[in-house]
């Protein structure tokens, strides 16, 4: 087997240069297609495990533990901001004379 495949080889190798550029070009396009089956392949299974994973997150969660979260970050926001207002407010004026 490891012959026949040698003596093909050489036989590409001492033919003209037309011949090795057509054989340049199918084994490219065979490789080109080959790594791209494998990519859209991988691609797809990877794309049907985030769809399963995203179905299972919107089951789970429901609009009225998005919407309470959501208040109660918003919530915090305010009251923090508010507490940094009023410390400003509060705090004594500095001037600097040079």
């Amino acid at each position: 087997m490891f012959q026949k495949i040698k003596n093909w080889l050489t036989k590409i190798q001492n033919s003209d240069e037309k011949t090795k550029r057509r054989y340049l070009i199918i084994a490219s396009a065979i490789t080109m297609i080959l790594i791209i089956s494998l990519w859209l392949i991988c691609l797809k299974s990877t794309i049907s495990g985030i769809n399963q994973k995203i179905t299972d997150q919107t089951s789970n969660t429901q609009f009225w533990q998005v919407f309470k979260n959501g208040l109660n970050i918003t919530g915090q926001s305010i009251k923090e901001n508010i507490q940094n207002i009023i410390s400003q407010i509060f705090q004594g004026k500095t001037i600097t004379i040079k």
